[in-house]
């Protein structure tokens, strides 16, 4: 694991990587944190930039607020994979409950054993989820 890490550091970075690594230094520009010159100097560095780990170093060596926003991103981004894997999951065991009830000739709805939790997590997840972004965004994350 370690090994593939040092790989995609070490690997070119993509335009959006580059474009990421901008947005992170004018919000810096922007905050105060850098002058003129030195925002000059670092997006030269950051188009110039052969390797992952170069631009993660310039990054890395901002100011931590700038640090958080990018990573309050990533959470975000992150919650959102995994709510709609959830979603997808809770999709296709139902509607296969269902489509057995259905097959079998309909007798007692026994997949509500099935339905009702399901329900019941996935509304839990989607609520906590929302809670977790909202405090992290006002706690300035």
């Amino acid at each position: 694991m370690f090994a593939s890490m040092q790989r995609a550091l070490g690997t070119r970075p993509s335009p959006s990587e580059r474009d990421r690594a901008m947005a992170a230094l004018k919000l810096r520009y922007r905050e105060g944190r850098l002058s003129t010159e030195e925002l000059e100097a670092l997006v030269e560095r950051v188009y110039t930039t052969v390797r992952r780990s170069e631009i993660a170093a310039y990054l890395w060596a901002m100011p931590l607020q700038t640090m958080r926003w990018l990573t309050l991103r990533r959470v975000r981004r992150l919650q959102a994979t995994v709510l709609r894997f959830h979603a997808a999951t809770y999709a296709t065991i139902n509607a296969t409950a269902l489509g057995v009830w259905a097959l079998t000739g309909e007798g007692t709805f026994w997949p509500a054993v099935v339905l009702l939790p399901t329900t019941a997590l996935l509304a839990w997840h989607a609520v906590l989820s929302r809670r977790l972004t909202r405090a992290l965004g006002r706690r300035g994350w």
